[in-house]
């Protein structure tokens, strides 16, 4: 549960739908509406579809099978395994990147653009990944984004290395960021 978002977690439909009843129960006993247009169900694929007699209910209403869900801002994605979707998170980080590239133009102060980049864009590329766990394909492709953005703000050449501007910008490669906001978070 986190904030007014809940996930449930279960082996079969049967104890999930235990489950949405007792939601049912606690929001009627409370005077919470659950609304069952917006939830969503996901399953982990095991060579085959979304159950087809499982049709699971929440205050007496169908709830949807999905194949793709968004839970606090992340796309999940079923399969064999259940996967984290990183378009969204890109696009949003780009669309932020570009926006301060633009606005501070060629003539730009790279300190400045850096910490801005930094600010904003960031808190994007990482949004939720504490609870989250990325394959590493996707930590690769992540840290990639991130030695990029460096590369384009200092205007490198895209096969040099970044490791001499993170040192002298004060700044840790992405990954070990992440591994250092994961402590902070296990710690706190």
């Amino acid at each position: 549960m986190y904030a007014d978002d809940i996930s449930l977690l279960s082996g079969s439909c049967r104890s999930l739908q235990k489950m949405l009843d007792i939601c049912s129960d606690f929001g009627r006993e409370w005077d919470i509406r659950f609304n069952p247009l917006k939830s969503q169900l996901l399953t982990k694929l095991i060579g085959g579809d979304n159950p087809p007699d499982c049709q699971l209910l929440l205050d007496n209403k169908p709830v949807q099978w999905c194949v793709r869900v968004k839970y606090l801002g992340i796309y999940l994605l079923a399969g064999k395994t259940v996967k984290i979707d990183l378009t969204v998170t890109k696009s949003k980080y780009y669309g932020c990147y570009n926006s301060i590239t633009s606005v501070c133009g060629k003539q730009r102060n790279e300190t400045v653009t850096l910490h801005l980049v930094m600010t904003y864009c960031l808190p994007r590329l990482l949004y939720a990944f504490e609870v989250l766990s990325f394959s590493s394909v996707q930590t690769h492709e992540l840290d990639v984004i991130w030695n990029n953005a460096f590369r384009r703000i200092f205007n490198c050449f895209w096969r040099e290395s970044v490791k001499p501007l993170l040192y002298f910008c004060s700044s840790l490669p992405l990954t070990w960021l992440m591994d250092e906001l994961t402590q902070a978070s296990i710690l706190s």
